[in-house]
């Protein structure tokens, strides 16, 4: 409980007290210690109260996992400010919208985003942009704002962990633009405090960072995690499985978190057999639906007693996981327990509670629930009611033991002929079968059954199979009416930038080769 009345720039400030001299992150172009860091964080904000940022005021950062952006952050957060992370892939009408509708007055850029979008878009929208890594005119540059602000005094600014916002992370909404959930500082610190405990870390682990910083897995479980077990971590830029299984040996990583296609890509790479990675101990494989059989050979495989996790990003990451010495059943077909302090029920479409193992949407209470969102008060009280819940739009059971199964996403329920049909089931066994690397199951336009489901398939390298094979092999298991009505072949699924599958672009590009009823 020692986090609770902590600020995200207390954390960093405690562990360059106490361990000045441990590494806290390596990026391929840089070693850090805490104290190298926290200087670093110190001439920032000053530079930036210089610039004229205020208290509550909202910085962008659109940046890969560099250093620097672990930086910007912290220095945002010390002098009150709000951390405005874009997703790196945006195109330029994402980038606008969330840096009018965020009212963003710094916006940090690599050079990639110059390349892509174009600093021109930002500087009518913004007073100062500010290059990392590379040098532009119109701009202002990081090296020679950390020149700037060393040495520089900063104002004493008082920040309330349970009330500021530390950060307004937008989410890839599958309907419109992005909205911005409002994390405050309790909310990021009780979730990473929850990974921490439940990972047993300490300040000997090493967290292997794949996951992007602006994605609230990759900066709440694995950079806040990192910072408040005063720990080390590795920046991964941009993630391929052959640099992950590589990192994990040459730094000794005990700590890999990802998303399930990381996991997938690793344990199928041609060479993976030839890294040692007997320094792995533990991690989360979560921000997507975990495949059973995947979990199996984590376990097998890669020797990680790997901890199950669901959540989102209005609840801070992680709201459940299953737990180190959870029975083997627990951790291969369900989400785990409510962490600490945090509740789950199952509500029906009147939001009633449901007994143990009816389906329905999952709704969860937390230390870690979002604020709201941004300038968004109608969708706020859409997602929040007025006892804190949030209802996730997820479906799922309880068990008796409180146990939180997945169903799948109310949007993606499949109503076929009248019957509801939920994807993950299917997907379940696709992933056990001995050829298939890769699966997502979704449904089409039909104008006799309302719609049918479509399975697409990715094989394993040099496996072949035909479409009536793969149907047997589910006949065999599933009643006749959740039997795909088309199983497609493909050389690879449209992921997020956080690895997971991106059912609405996958459905786009499959009704491209098919004609509806």
């Amino acid at each position: 409980m020692k986090w609770k009345n902590l600020t995200v720039s207390q954390i960093l400030d405690q562990a360059a007290e106490q361990r000045p001299d441990h590494e806290v992150l390596y990026d391929l172009f840089r070693r850090m210690t805490y104290c190298e860091l926290q200087e670093e964080v110190e001439a920032l904000a000053a530079a930036l109260v210089r610039m004229g940022v205020r208290k509550g005021e909202r910085i962008g950062v659109c940046l890969p996992n560099w250093h620097e952006t672990a930086a910007i952050y912290l220095a945002v957060a010390k002098i009150g400010a709000i951390v405005v992370p874009f997703n790196t892939r945006y195109r330029s009408h994402e980038v606008a919208h969330i840096v009018q509708n965020a009212q963003t007055k710094v916006v940090f850029v690599c050079e990639e985003f110059a390349e892509h979008i174009g600093i021109d878009l930002l500087l009518p929208l913004v007073e100062h942009v500010v290059t990392v890594r590379f040098k532009r005119s119109e701009a202002a540059d990081y090296a020679q704002l950390l020149l700037e602000g060393r040495g520089g005094t900063l104002p004493v600014v008082d920040i309330d962990p349970v009330e500021d916002v530390f950060c307004i992370l937008y989410t890839s909404g599958t309907t419109g633009f992005p909205k911005g959930a409002m994390l405050t500082h309790q909310n990021v610190i009780y979730t990473a405090a929850q990974t921490v405990e439940t990972l047993a870390c300490g300040a000997e682990d090493v967290f292997l960072v794949p996951v992007p910083l602006f994605h609230v897995f990759g900066m709440i479980s694995c950079f806040m995690s990192t910072l408040l077990s005063q720990a080390r971590m590795v920046l991964q830029e941009k993630y391929k499985a052959v640099d992950a299984l590589r990192l994990i040996e040459q730094e000794r990583v005990t700590v890999h978190h990802a998303v399930p296609t990381m996991f997938i890509l690793e344990l199928n790479h041609p060479d993976f057999s030839t890294f040692n990675l007997s320094s792995l101990r533990t991690g989360i494989i979560a921000a997507a639906p975990c495949p059973a059989e995947t979990i199996k050979q984590l376990r097998e495989k890669m020797g990680l007693n790997i901890c199950v996790s669901y959540g989102a990003t209005e609840t801070s990451a992680a709201v459940t996981f299953t737990l180190l010495d959870d029975e083997e059943t627990n951790i291969l077909e369900t989400v785990g327990k409510g962490a600490f302090e945090a509740e789950i029920k199952i509500v029906n479409d009147q939001k009633e509670t449901l007994e143990a193992g009816q389906v329905g949407e999952i709704v969860c209470r937390s230390l870690g629930v979002m604020k709201g969102y941004y300038q968004a008060p109608e969708q706020t009280h859409q997602a929040l009611d007025t006892e804190g819940w949030y209802y996730t739009g997820d479906l799922g059971t309880l068990d008796q033991n409180g146990y939180l199964r997945i169903v799948g996403r109310k949007k993606e329920m499949i109503i076929r002929g009248g019957y509801n049909i939920y994807p993950r089931e299917i997907e379940e066994l696709l992933y056990r079968h001995p050829k298939i690397m890769e699966a997502a199951v979704v449904g089409l336009p039909d104008s006799v059954m309302g719609e049918i489901v479509c399975a697409a398939v990715r094989l394993r390298e040099n496996a072949v199979a035909t479409e009536e094979e793969m149907k047997s092999y589910l006949k065999q298991q599933l009643a006749d009416y959740k039997v795909p009505n088309r199983i497609v072949f493909v050389d690879d699924l449209p992921l997020t930038a956080s690895g997971k599958i991106q059912k609405g672009r996958l459905k786009d590009r499959l009704m491209e080769t098919y004609e509806p009823r």
